[in-house]
């Protein structure tokens, strides 16, 4: 059975987090401070990849956007299996 979240809503995957490096043209500017230009690009570090906890739980995304934890998604999913 797919994995809803608690709106019944499919889960369409984890929340990630990944490194990289947002490429820009860094200065110092007159008043001492560093003024930063960013360029439109970023190379990301795909090996820095991982799945996002939260309280020690997987986070989930559903299709409408919204992260839900492990614990949601899977009493959610078992409610509605127990429907059928």
């Amino acid at each position: 059975m797919k994995a809803i979240s608690p709106d019944g809503n499919d889960i369409i995957g984890t929340l990630e987090v990944i490194e990289g490096v947002a490429r820009a043209d860094v200065t110092l500017a007159k008043n001492g401070r560093l003024k930063v230009e960013f360029l439109g690009e970023t190379d990301v570090d795909w090996n820095t990849q991982v799945t996002k906890t939260e309280k020690a739980e997987r986070l989930f995304v559903c299709s409408q956007h919204k992260v839900w934890r492990e614990d949601q998604v899977k009493r959610a999913t078992q409610a509605r299996r127990q429907k059928r």
